[in-house]
């Protein structure tokens, strides 16, 4: 996804604690949930507070910290990629001739789990004077909805032997994070410190989740195609300017923040008079510092694969998917050490028309081997026409 996708913690909608005392859940009323004016504590969790003596002030002060700490637990700055994860299909590996193209595609991602380094659901440490350290459970869910118009330019123009195009994409994203945190409390903890620790890990939860629309990050590229009968290699570059809509007190936004992004771009496909092709198109993303938070996300490659087979003139039919690796760590900032991963696989099915001047395609993947980021399913419905 655009992130797309998304900042893997998020500010929100609807966030229910789980929290049990023992055995039974401990009570929760929604309007009793506190906000945090000062989220920024210096010198990390504030032990010297004793709970018994002076419950809600060490409560709320172990909660806001935690907060921080959740919230910097991430990898590239929120999650965010900026790529249209699993967007390239059969156009890869079928001739591009000079004329304009409009692409009108429509993305929906969906994820219910969040993966930490070793791929297993993130966990942290919560200590509270008084009560002692617990374990805490981050848990969650993210939808996005993506509507992509995109612009492609084959020139005439012919450069070392290959002829020149750009291309040019602007994401429209409404997404929306929805967040819990989740511990279990010792037994015979009194009934007003649970509900206190409930009402701080609501609070927590809906400071991490919510709702935004707006516009991403465009992609601009320029290449440079060298086509044969069999086969296809095209390299360029490609910019993400920070356009897209975003503000660092926010927990979900559509931009991945103020910097700019910058890729070497390889395209590279092969077909067989079998019918059979195979077709990639990669980029290695090299990321500016921050303006607003200091962090300098790491560099990673985003690769899109295809293999199809042609029914007939009309229908094509393969499998699909992705790769995303963060090689280098952020730097600056609140950065963690952690680094994104993610691939992907699944069915595609396309028509192309037989006049040459349109194509539609469908395709799902579902996401495995996810590291610091939701793992969930990404679904296109594309349309391609040529303009001239």
């Amino acid at each position: 996804m655009w992130r797309v996708s998304p900042g893997i913690w998020g500010r929100a909608s609807n966030p229910r604690p789980d929290v049990t005392n023992g055995t039974s859940p401990g009570p929760f009323r929604w309007h009793d949930a506190p906000r945090f004016e000062n989220p920024e504590l210096p010198g990390g969790i504030p032990v010297s507070i004793d709970l018994l003596r002076d419950r809600k002030s060490a409560t709320a002060a172990a909660l806001v910290t935690l907060t921080a700490l959740v919230g910097t637990a991430h990898a590239t700055e929120n999650s965010q990629v900026r790529a249209l994860l699993g967007a390239p299909s059969y156009e890869i590996s079928t001739p591009q001739f000079p004329g304009v193209y409009l692409q009108t595609w429509y993305q929906h991602y969906e994820a219910d789990k969040l993966r930490d380094a070793d791929g297993n659901t993130p966990t942290r440490s919560l200590t509270i004077p008084g009560v002692g350290t617990l374990p805490l459970t981050v848990n969650g869910s993210i939808k996005a909805d993506v509507f992509v118009p995109r612009i492609t330019w084959v020139t005439e123009k012919i450069v070392m032997d290959g002829r020149l195009g750009f291309s040019a994409a602007l994401p429209l994203v409404k997404q929306t994070n929805d967040f819990t945190l989740t511990t279990m409390l010792p037994a015979g903890l009194p009934p007003t410190a649970v509900a206190q620790i409930n009402q701080q890990l609501s609070a927590a939860g809906g400071a991490l989740s919510g709702t935004r629309s707006g516009l991403a990050d465009p992609e601009i590229a320029a290449y440079i195609d060298w086509q044969q009968d069999e086969s296809r290699v095209a390299l360029g570059v490609a910019f993400n300017p920070p356009m897209g809509s975003y503000d660092a007190s926010r927990a979900v936004n559509p931009g991945a923040g103020k910097y700019w992004t910058f890729k070497p771009l390889l395209v590279a496909s092969r077909v067989w008079e079998n019918g059979f092709a195979v077709g990639l198109r990669a980029t290695y993303s090299i990321n500016t510092r921050n303006d607003d938070t200091g962090v300098r996300s790491g560099q990673y490659l985003h690769a899109d694969w295809s293999g199809t087979y042609n029914v007939n003139d009309q229908w094509k039919v393969g499998v699909q998917g992705y790769v995303l690796k963060q090689f280098t760590a952020d730097r600056g900032g609140d950065a963690g050490a952690n680094k994104v991963q993610a691939l992907s696989a699944g069915p595609l099915i396309a028509y192309l028309a037989e006049s040459g001047e349109w194509g539609v395609d469908f395709k799902v993947m579902k996401e495995f081997s996810v590291r610091n980021r939701p793992e969930g399913t990404i679904t296109w419905l594309r349309l391609n026409y040529r303009l001239n």
